[in-house]
């Protein structure tokens, strides 16, 4: 019975803390970037804890900064008194007189994932001139001050955002964030909005839309993330967005087929490739293929590249997609490498990895449910060859470094 005690006790205890509100925000910046990429042009950019929990940089050069305000317990984060609502407002304020933003072209929105109301915050939000700005700016005041100016008590959490947004030296800062102060609350759960504003304006297909919606989210905070790790801004452009929504779709949409999109190489141009000096030309020497062994994978290898960016600038293929192909790539030509090492013991290494290579020459390994062109999978081989990340030549390593002959 104790037991069954304590255990209720310890329920009831973690049921009061902030940890779900904690978490809840931290992944609703990532949904709400999504969010802003939905109603997003061209030229604009979203970002994360830049100008705030989001900000989106218009092509115009105006800002839109977004504080987000999760409840999922019972605190009203935009009542009158509320700390995060004079927070808000203060850090605002703070960054307008420090020129981190500019008041005349900044547009300042608080989202509330809650329905939650506050007398302030709504007068603030019906604000559509100045003139009226500075009368809710007087109005609100005497929240906190009498009519005299004398100060009425004030909680400790939240004076001192109270009194630099009541100053009369930032009176006119106030009331232009204010004319630009933009409500929005919503009446159920984020993420379920989210997804029916994903399914009205990206135009996936039905039976793909759940599969593409989640891939995205999770594309965004594998981009944020990375951006963060490499010390840089979290900040996605639309056009990258774009992209990677099309390619995703694209991808999931297994009735399509990747078709060559650049020119084929010409005789001049695959003569000048066979001139230079290239690891995957260096790797077929050594494996003793002949002359026209090479110029077909010079050709290969040179369609594949173009292709290869051309699909990747379109939006055809995902980058993920594309580091996912190579790996594969390598796991297909191990196992490839360790059954000829197992079943052909009397071969020669030169004739080893000759096996190797037209075994895996004649693989064609398609992209999730892209099929690719003939070209593509070997061409791709040859590029993992240039970096030296394979080799056809069990010694290959050791070969091309001393540029010795092999006899064997």
């Amino acid at each position: 019975m104790s037991d069954s005690k304590d255990n209720d006790n310890n329920q009831l205890n973690l049921s009061k803390t902030h940890v779900p509100d904690k978490v809840y925000a931290y992944s609703l910046q990532v949904r709400h970037v999504l969010y802003e990429l939905l109603s997003c042009s061209n030229n604009d950019i979203v970002s994360i804890e830049v100008f705030d929990d989001v900000a989106i940089e218009k092509d115009d050069g105006s800002i839109e900064v977004t504080q987000l305000k999760s409840a999922l317990s019972d605190r009203n984060p935009i009542s009158n008194r509320a700390v995060d609502l004079w927070k808000t407002l203060y850090n605002w304020l703070f960054a307008v007189k420090a020129n981190e933003l500019d008041q005349e072209n900044t547009i300042f929105k608080l989202f509330v994932v809650s329905p939650k109301q506050g007398e302030i915050s709504n007068l603030f939000n019906e604000v559509d001139t100045f003139e009226k700005a500075q009368k809710a700016w007087e109005q609100a005041r005497l929240e906190f001050y009498d009519e005299k100016g004398n100060e009425k008590t004030l909680g400790d959490e939240y004076k001192l955002y109270v009194r630099e947004f009541f100053d009369s030296k930032n009176m006119l800062i106030a009331c232009k964030i204010i004319h630009k102060f933009r409500l929005s609350t919503i009446d159920s759960n984020h993420t379920a909005i989210l997804y029916n504003l994903f399914c009205q304006k990206a135009f996936v297909p039905d039976d793909l839309i759940e599969y593409v919606f989640t891939f995205m989210l999770g594309w965004i905070d594998k981009k944020t993330s990375e951006l963060i790790e490499a010390g840089k801004t979290m900040s996605i452009s639309f056009k990258d967005y774009k992209a990677q929504l099309i390619a995703i779709t694209r991808e999931f949409n297994q009735k399509l087929s990747l078709t060559e999109l650049a020119v084929r190489p010409t005789e001049a141009e695959i003569q000048s490739e066979f001139n230079s000096v290239r690891r995957y030309v260096e790797q077929l020497d050594i494996i003793d293929c002949d002359y026209t062994d090479k110029l077909v994978a010079i050709s290969d290898f040179l369609r594949a590249s173009t292709n290869r960016t051309l699909w990747a600038n379109r939006g055809d293929v995902s980058e993920a997609s594309l580091n996912n192909y190579e790996e594969e790539l390598i796991i297909k030509f191990n196992n490839k490498k360790n059954i000829i090492n197992l079943s052909e013991r009397s071969l020669s290494n030169k004739d080893k990895g000759k096996l190797l290579y037209f075994q895996c020459k004649d693989n064609s390994i398609n992209i999730g449910h892209l099929c690719v062109p003939s070209f593509f999978t070997p061409g791709c081989y040859h590029a993992l060859a240039d970096e030296m990340g394979i080799g056809w030549h069990p010694e290959y390593k050791s070969l091309l470094k001393t540029g010795c002959d092999n006899n064997e």
